[in-house]
């Protein structure tokens, strides 16, 4: 294979995320409609995101730091895989809003268990020169099961409602749900069969201890401030929350996807023009969550190779600024007159993709880059550890301040946090050259 081919480990790694995110993407852009169902709101939506991605972040330290332990990645990645994949589909048999926030731990739990270890696992199966690429062909293969993922949500529910005549949006999305078992099932297999470890000449069953005096101060020093902009970096469920609370009476979100045939025949089935116009708000939030991924896809390789080439800290910088400006136009897009909300919010989400597609596969690379070999696992747990412990706080404060002051105060106090976080890694964080 070319010195600058994606491996075998990572295109087969890349599909696993694809299945995976499909499967959690048929459930994702409708969780916050179906929380709304169970009769809760921003608060309740904070704290089950909070507390899931927290729990995530303690197992990504804690498997991180196993797996350079025992010099194996693999064993932990699929045990974290089937763990979600198993997990995820019974938020369609909850009776109440806070039972979701269980399964989404045990989701999340899988997710902490399989990220550090995998990380890791690209890391030792691809040359440095293009570590960059790899991450970013990574996370374009994620983003792809996240296009696919509303995909298969709409295919699902247009079956539901046109050939099998379900009429009670409830179970209609509690069908879906469960549904997700099969893309997920599909990810483990293949994971199983085709993706090799690699322990990139770890000794394996050495000694190990772990200490954070084995990291040096930039390193430390990036991890704080990641932790710093993370603060301000909300559940991306809130996003499809303000989109169904500002448009939640649109007649223009109505007419638009009326006007598309397949969404139209599925609408026309309710009588009622309330529930006519949060159907299209069920249809609406997967579609443009669909977008969203698909800006991603086309990005994310590109600028992950970008960051090859120019460095790390421009593509962070450039990702977090942009990252500052959505949140600020999230924060006043219900002043928008009706028909000009939808064009904003495919806008702001297209900006948002390209700031993902700046960041996730740079800072990743930047991990890697300043940090030795045999400590990686250790690395990518205590970075995974940085970003997530402070998503509790996040999510909930964010909630809070949405639910007290409104969207605005949410969201322009993020982009806040996003701008001073920028201008604290330019000025402290070095980067390997």
């Amino acid at each position: 294979m070319k010195k600058n081919s994606i491996p075998r480990n990572v295109i087969f790694l890349g599909l696993v995320s694809l299945l995976t995110d499909a499967a959690t993407e048929m459930i994702y852009p409708l969780l916050p409609l179906f929380i709304a169902t169970l009769g809760s709101g921003a608060i309740l939506l904070g704290i089950i995101e909070g507390i899931a991605e927290t729990t995530a972040s303690l197992l990504k330290l804690v498997s991180g730091i196993m797996s350079d332990k025992l010099g194996k990645r693999k064993t932990l990645v699929v045990a974290g895989y089937t763990i979600s994949s198993l997990a995820r589909p019974l938020i369609g048999v909850v009776s109440d809003a806070w039972q979701i926030a269980l399964i989404r731990t045990m989701d999340r739990v899988g997710k902490g268990i399989r990220t550090s270890p995998r990380d890791a696992l690209i890391a030792s199966s691809v040359d440095e020169s293009i570590r960059g690429k790899a991450y970013g062909f990574h996370r374009a293969m994620d983003h792809s099961g996240a296009v696919l993922g509303p995909i298969l949500c709409i295919g699902t529910l247009a079956l539901l409602i046109l050939v099998f005549n379900f009429s009670d949006l409830s179970v209609i999305l509690r069908a879906t749900f469960l549904l997700a078992i099969i893309p997920g099932a599909l990810a483990v297999l293949t994971l199983v069969l085709f993706v090799k470890e690699n322990t990139d000449g770890m000794a394996i069953g050495k000694k190990f201890s772990f200490s954070l005096n084995a990291f040096d101060g930039n390193f430390k020093r990036y991890l704080f401030i990641t932790s710093l902009f993370t603060l301000g970096n909300s559940s991306d469920a809130f996003m499809l929350f303000r989109i169904q609370e500002a448009m939640q009476n649109s007649a223009a979100l109505h007419s638009l996807i009326v006007s598309i045939p397949l969404f139209g025949a599925m609408i026309s089935r309710f009588g009622d023009v309330h529930v006519q116009r949060q159907f299209a708000n069920v249809l609406f939030l997967p579609l443009i969550w669909s977008f969203f991924h698909i800006i991603k896809v086309i990005f994310s390789t590109p600028l992950g190779s970008l960051s090859d080439r120019v460095g790390r800290k421009l593509v962070i910088n450039i990702g977090w600024g942009i990252y500052a400006l959505v949140y600020a136009g999230f924060a006043l897009l219900d002043r928008l007159p009706e028909e000009w909300q939808i064009a904003g919010t495919f806008l702001l989400f297209t900006l948002y993709a390209v700031y993902y597609a700046f960041t996730e596969g740079a800072e990743k690379a930047f991990v890697a880059d300043v940090v030795p070999p045999h400590l990686r696992g250790s690395a990518f747990g205590l970075f995974n550890f940085a970003i997530g412990i402070a998503a509790l706080p996040a999510s909930i404060l964010f909630g809070i301040i949405y639910n007290t002051f409104g969207a605005a105060a949410a969201f322009g106090s993020g982009a806040a946090i996003a701008f001073i976080s920028m201008m604290m890694f330019s000025f402290f964080v070095k980067e390997k050259h």
